[in-house]
């Protein structure tokens, strides 16, 4: 079971004998934040919601989500089966290949770019489309009863905001020993290690054993529509469903 703030913060003093209340809190979420910007982790993944699209709009605002970053996106018929996964690009492939969405021919969209509040298009869209994301949301500590909501990063919590206390005080040799706790000796070169890379891996291993325990072929899992094909008792895959990818 994840250990809550309150009990965080008493690890946090007894290593560096001091009370640091705002700074503690404040390093809590810097903590969470910055494992984030490091790996999709599944605890802060929302499950998928649709969100509505106006037809001949280009774009759509998702800041009712609160997303830090999208991890899927689809394009789905409101009323029917249809969907196809929408592909998000950077910025330099958008300048270079999109320039004005507007300009394009009316339909449904294959790419996309994630700005701030919004998402971007490749075209002008087509009535009846809704956008379904799957989102990574910001995490942060309600109180001190809140247990970590990443729950495998309370361990790397505890040992980053006991860095940022040593820091702030001016003890570097503290700091840097519950540094290299945190974030690994090379973290400063690129290279992520520490109690973060410890739930970093344990995360990824979750991710494939699900992935195993799925058991899904290729075409069960392919992208586009699936087809009941009611085509009369006389045909052979009458009743049955295809998927088409």
């Amino acid at each position: 079971m994840a250990r809550n703030r309150g009990a965080i913060k008493t690890l946090i003093r007894s290593h560096t004998g001091l009370t640091k209340e705002t700074l503690e809190n404040a390093a809590c979420d810097t903590a969470l934040k910055i494992g984030l910007l490091k790996h999709p982790f599944t605890a802060a993944m929302s499950t998928p919601d649709d969100v509505g699209l106006t037809e001949d709009e280009y774009r759509v605002s998702i800041s009712d989500a609160s997303a830090f970053g999208i991890v899927t996106a689809r394009i789905v018929e409101e009323a029917g089966s249809r969907n196809t996964e929408l592909i998000l690009k950077n910025r330099t492939w958008w300048d270079k290949h999109v320039i004005n969405p507007e300009d394009n021919m009316k339909g449904w969209p294959r790419y996309a770019i994630h700005v701030g509040d919004y998402v971007y298009f490749d075209r002008p869209l087509l009535s009846g489309l809704e956008l379904r994301l799957r989102i990574i949301t910001e995490q942060t500590f309600t109180d001190d009863d809140t247990d970590c909501p990443i729950g495998i990063l309370d361990i790397f919590v505890e040992k980053y905001a006991t860095y940022e206390v040593f820091l702030d005080i001016g003890n570097h040799a503290r700091a840097a020993a519950f540094k290299i706790q945190a974030l690994g000796p090379r973290y400063d070169d690129g290279k992520v290690g520490g109690a973060l890379k410890d739930a970093i891996d344990f995360d990824w291993k979750e991710i494939v054993e699900e992935y195993k325990m799925d058991g899904r072929t290729g075409a069960e899992s392919a992208n586009g529509m699936a087809v009941l094909n009611n085509l009369g008792s006389w045909h052979d895959r009458n009743g049955l469903v295809d998927l088409w990818y």
